[in-house]
């Protein structure tokens, strides 16, 4: 004589670990679409599986600066799946900036100008002021240097959201101070032999005379 008693099968929900896949962008520039990946799918199930997507976000945005931001995944559900997550990164880089002189002129003898530059590839709204460290301007041309062509070097820019690049070719050109020439009055005898000319000079710099 048999008797049976029934007993239950518990199936309990299996792991599966979303991870949130790590993602670069350049400083400036939108976040691209952020991603996940699946660890432990069964029976055919796939991420369309999931009754309620995962939500994937980050507090960085375009205008975040260089610097490395977690990546944070949540809110999927899937009564089959005992949902674990693991954050991301998104590291932000920088972007590039090109700083050039710009040419300069100048009369010889006088001082240098001051050098300015132009920057291409500010982004956020950044301009030089955004810099940690401006740009500085060289050229071996002095006040006292003759006429002719120098160039302009530059150095010293820094910022942490850009990777800085000069542009070469600027230059400083010397031109000629003016310089005025006028004979002295003479005065002679009838019958003598002219005089000796001389002159008065207006506009000699840097020490400079008719030697």
């Amino acid at each position: 004589s048999f008797t049976y008693v029934p007993g239950t099968l518990t199936i309990t929900p299996v792991a599966l670990t979303i991870t949130a896949e790590n993602h670069t962008k350049i400083y400036g520039s939108a976040n691209s679409t952020l991603t996940v990946t699946y660890n432990g799918f069964v029976n055919g199930d796939n991420s369309t599986s999931l009754t309620t997507q995962p939500i994937i976000t980050t507090i960085a945005d375009a205008t975040s600066p260089v610097g490395i931001y977690p990546i944070l995944v949540s809110g999927a559900v899937n009564s089959n799946y005992t949902i674990n997550y693991v954050p991301g990164a998104l590291a932000v880089i920088p972007a590039n900036l090109a700083i050039a002189a710009d040419n300069k002129t100048k009369i010889y003898g006088e001082a240098n100008p001051s050098f300015t530059f132009t920057y291409t590839g500010f982004v956020n709204g950044d301009n030089e002021a955004d810099l940690t460290s401006l740009p500085v301007g060289a050229t071996t041309a002095d006040a006292s240097s003759p006429v002719g062509i120098y160039p302009i070097t530059i150095s010293g820019a820094a910022s942490n959201n850009y990777t800085i690049g000069y542009t070469a070719g600027a230059t400083l050109a010397i031109t000629p101070a003016n310089l005025a020439i006028a004979a002295d009055d003479k005065t002679k005898i009838y019958g003598e032999a002219n005089p000796s000319f001389t002159f008065t000079y207006t506009g000699f710099v840097n020490g400079d005379n008719e030697a």
